[in-house]
């Protein structure tokens, strides 16, 4: 059994741009993209109302519904290469 997705609520900004550059970089449904969209437009118009672990929920209910097991791993894979850039 595949372990629980989870996300840090720290790394919320960089889950968002990895989950855009994922949904808009591939073929992903117009669906799954207007649903994002709507979570970044949220996020970034709203932070005071919508704190990073809020952000962080809606992001992994968001990856729940329209990404497969694969495409996380892949994605996670992503958050760390982005995660030592942004470190150095």
């Amino acid at each position: 059994m595949p372990r629980k997705r989870s996300m840090d609520a720290t790394e919320a900004p960089l889950w968002l741009a990895v989950l855009l550059d994922h949904a808009f970089g591939e073929s992903a449904s117009r669906r799954a993209q207007l649903d994002l969209l709507a979570i970044a437009h949220d996020v970034t118009a709203y932070p005071d109302d919508i704190p990073p672990h809020r952000a962080s929920a809606l992001m992994l209910d968001w990856s729940e519904r329209w990404l497969d097991a694969e495409e996380w791993q892949r994605l996670q894979a992503r958050l760390r290469q982005r995660r030592r850039r942004s470190r150095q």
